[in-house]
């Protein structure tokens, strides 16, 4: 297994990379307490991400810790699966230290600061949610060994930390970090275009995905607690396939 990545310095984005974040946190602001579970929002408030400005990772880190644990550690772009899950473990997130260009404002494949930082540490805010990603990751990395179980991990982390939807009392709302920090992803995946199937554990660890263009099909959670209790049934139908 290797080792865990030390981190790095954060870049300095220059003028385009901070009218990059601006366009796209200023424009989401608007919509976002209509598309994203509430989580997302309150994770915002209590990490002081702005609009205005690209945050440090060291400032997010001071307030993000002692809320539960985590921090985010720079890295250069997208880690596989044997660092990336020895990560979550350790209760680290990768943040990739690059921002996307201005023609990908609404949607890349490529996870940069906003995906990583706007995306996902808000949600880690939140306890539970964050007992679970360490979870998933301790999990994962107890079949290192053996690719195709590890791919389990992979498909159930892509259809419900990085796209799940979960259904609310005021109609469906994104659960899935790679969704929320898409504007273009937040209006398709709350539209009628993407096939929503109901959460399956059995369903979801064997279903494939592409990364390089919006999903097809969607899971949909009927709450929070529903994926974070599904851990045991998923790591019980990993083992059984050694």
């Amino acid at each position: 297994m290797h080792s865990l990545p030390i981190g790095q310095t954060q870049k300095n984005f220059g003028t385009d990379g901070l009218e990059c974040w601006k366009s796209i946190l200023s424009e989401h602001s608007k919509t976002r307490s209509n598309q994203v579970y509430e989580l997302f929002d309150q994770g915002i408030t209590r990490l002081g991400i702005e609009p205005n400005q690209i945050p440090d990772v060291n400032e997010i880190n001071r307030r993000l810790e002692p809320m539960t644990g985590w921090r985010g550690i720079l890295v250069n772009g997208l880690e596989e699966g044997s660092v990336f899950y020895k990560m979550l473990a350790n209760r680290l997130f990768p943040i990739g230290n690059f921002i996307r260009d201005k023609k990908d404002l609404s949607y890349t494949p490529e996870p940069d600061i906003v995906h990583d930082l706007y995306g996902h540490l808000p949600f880690l805010t939140d306890k539970k949610y964050a007992d679970f990603c360490q979870k998933l990751g301790e999990a994962a990395c107890r079949v290192m060994d053996r690719p195709d179980l590890l791919r389990q991990y992979e498909r159930f982390f892509w259809f419900t930390v990085e796209f799940a939807l979960v259904n609310t009392p005021k109609g469906n709302r994104i659960f899935g970090a790679g969704i929320a920090s898409s504007i273009g992803e937040c209006t398709y995946a709350l539209s009628k275009e993407p096939e929503l199937l109901p959460f399956d554990v059995d369903t979801i660890r064997k279903q494939e995905f592409r990364i390089d263009q919006m999903q097809a099909k969607l899971f949909l959670l009927e709450s929070p607690e529903q994926l974070y209790e599904s851990l045991n049934e998923l790591i019980s139908k990993v083992e059984n396939d050694r």
